[in-house]
């Protein structure tokens, strides 16, 4: 009788179908049919009950980092919060380093984006979703195409907001995937913590959140040179210094600068940063042939 109601339901069922089949571990294109019809809810919905229900009809239990969680959890209501992607084992050259770009895009992407193409540098752009708007979609695209990488950075990066909780963030990054699987068609496996995984905001949840996003295929990255374009009243002079004074001492420097709107100087100062460190025998690569790199904690 239950499931002669949720048939009935039409609306209900895609919604439930949509968590159930997230939080059971379904494949993403089942995900991807259901969403566009392409699967009857009746059949959806008996596959999901025979998949996980036991011989005595009580719900089936799995592991997850070595214990016994209750299938349907805090976490069943995030559906588009699962990465695609993962790292390419590739050798890398003796001197390599990561530009990564973080809370575009903007204005201010184009011109890093026609910088990086001068020297034939890739770079890693870590998105901010309320950028994403048409124009900004535009320009992700254009990143994608020329052969840069998108991340994970936060759909509102708002710090009281955001690190409120485990939930809220998961509904906060989950919106943001929701915008990566509109645009785009797939949720990256790259992700950023705003402010990096450790600081007074992230560090009471910290464990949790990454062990969560790692169980759902994301791949962390923070930095181990900054810039600090976007901390108090930098100058040309201090960015390219911040960084000349830590990128040596890097055997794999991810560099951390930032694309938004209020990035003038960091797009204006760009181009003397990749010439020095390219006549120096550098190349620039995405992170997608880095491993998953956070703070020592």
């Amino acid at each position: 009788m239950l499931k002669r109601r949720l048939i009935r339901g039409g609306t209900l069922v895609a919604a439930l179908l949509l968590a159930n089949l997230a939080v059971f571990g379904t494949a993403k294109k089942e995900i991807r049919q259901a969403q566009n019809g392409e699967i009857q809810a009746e059949n959806l919905l008996e596959n999901v009950l025979a998949e996980n229900m036991t011989a005595d009809g009580s719900q089936k239990k799995k592991e997850n980092n070595g214990r016994e969680e209750d299938i349907v959890s805090k976490t069943e209501h995030y559906p588009y919060l699962y990465a695609t992607g993962s790292i390419e084992e590739k050798k890398l050259p003796e001197k390599v380093a990561f530009l990564t770009f973080d809370d575009g895009p903007s204005k201010n992407t184009i011109k890093i984006l026609d910088t990086l193409a001068e020297y034939n540098a890739c770079a890693t752009f870590f998105v901010i979703g309320e950028n994403l708007t048409e124009s900004g979609i535009e320009i992700a695209k254009r990143a994608l195409e020329e052969g840069h990488m998108l991340g994970m950075h936060t759909e509102t990066h708002r710090y009281e907001k955001i690190y409120r909780s485990v939930e809220a963030f998961l509904t906060d990054y989950d919106k943001l995937a929701s915008r990566f699987v509109e645009a785009f068609g797939e949720c990256p496996a790259a992700f950023r913590f705003p402010g990096g995984s450790y600081s007074v905001y992230i560090n009471p949840i910290k464990k949790e959140l990454r062990e969560e996003l790692e169980r759902r295929g994301f791949m962390g990255y923070d930095w181990n040179v900054s810039g600090e374009d976007a901390v108090g009243t930098p100058t040309a002079y201090s960015i390219k210094k911040n960084i000349f004074d830590s990128v040596y001492k890097q055997e794999q420097p991810i560099i951390l600068l930032h694309d938004s709107p209020c990035s003038d100087l960091t797009a204006e100062v760009l181009p003397e940063i990749l010439k020095k460190l390219t006549d120096e025998g550098y190349t620039f690569m995405t992170l997608q042939y880095r491993k998953p790199y956070q703070f020592p904690w």
